[in-house]
C-alpha cells in the first residue's frame, strides 16, 4: 500500500486538495485537522487536560481560548502538542492498519506539520499544498476570530514554502479548481493502482 502525506502552510487549502483525491479517485483519506476536532468532542482525558493545564480557570472549554492560550505561551504549547500528538498518531496507524485490512492500495495522510515534526519518513511519498500569498491571506482572514497578529505567529511555527518544496515529492499549486483537478491528475499518473 501507498502511504501518501499531504502537507502545506495555513490556508493552503490541505483539506480541499484532500477531499479531491477521495472524491475523484476514491483514495482513503485521513485528516489530522478533523482528528483533532474530533478528539477536542469526544475525549473526556484531553478535555480535562486542556481545562486544568492550558486554559485559566474561568475561561470556556473552546478553540478560541485554546489558540489564544497556546499561541502566547510556549510551554502550554509544548504541554499540548505532547498530549494531543500521540492520540492524532494513535488515530492514523489505526486508520492505516484499516486501510490495509481493507486491501486500499494507497492512501492520503494529512498532516499539516509533517516537516516541522519530521514525519516525512512514516510516508512513501509526500505532497505539498500551496497557494499565494494574497490567497492565503484572504482564506485565512475570512476564519472566525482569526487576527493578522494570530496569523502571523502560526506562520512563524511553520517552514517556509520553500523550505517544503525541496523536501516534497510533489507540489500542488493550488490556485483554481481547474488548475488542482489537472495537477492531482498528473501527480495520480505516477501511481500504478488501478
Amino acid at each position: 500500500m501507498i502511504k501518501v502525506g499531504l502537507t502545506g502552510s495555513i490556508a493552503s487549502g490541505k483539506s480541499y486538495v484532500l477531499n479531491l483525491f477521495s472524491d475523484l479517485y476514491n483514495i482513503p483519506i485521513f485528516s489530522s485537522d478533523d482528528c483533532v476536532k474530533e478528539l477536542y468532542k469526544s475525549n473526556e482525558k484531553l478535555k480535562d487536560f486542556v481545562k486544568k493545564q492550558i486554559l485559566k480557570e474561568d475561561e470556556e472549554f473552546n478553540k478560541v481560548n485554546i489558540s489564544a492560550n497556546v499561541f502566547n505561551n510556549s510551554d502550554k504549547l509544548s504541554k499540548l502538542e505532547k498530549f494531543i500528538h500521540p492520540l492524532v498518531k494513535l488515530s492514523r496507524d489505526n486508520f492505516i492498519e484499516q486501510e490495509k485490512r481493507n486491501n486500499s492500495r494507497m492512501v492520503i495522510v494529512e498532516v499539516p506539520l509533517l516537516f516541522e515534526k519530521k514525519l516525512e519518513d512514516e510516508f512513501d511519498f509526500v505532497i505539498l499544498v500551496k497557494t499565494s500569498k494574497k490567497l492565503q491571506e484572504k482564506r485565512v482572514l475570512q476564519r472566525p476570530n482569526m487576527t493578522q497578529e494570530l496569523f502571523s505567529k502560526i506562520k512563524k511555527k511553520q517552514l517556509s514554502d520553500k523550505q517544503k518544496e525541496a523536501k516534497s515529492d510533489f507540489i500542488i499549486e493550488n490556485l483554481n479548481h481547474d488548475d488542482t483537478v489537472n495537477i492531482i491528475d498528473k501527480i495520480m499518473k505516477n501511481f500504478d493502482i488501478n
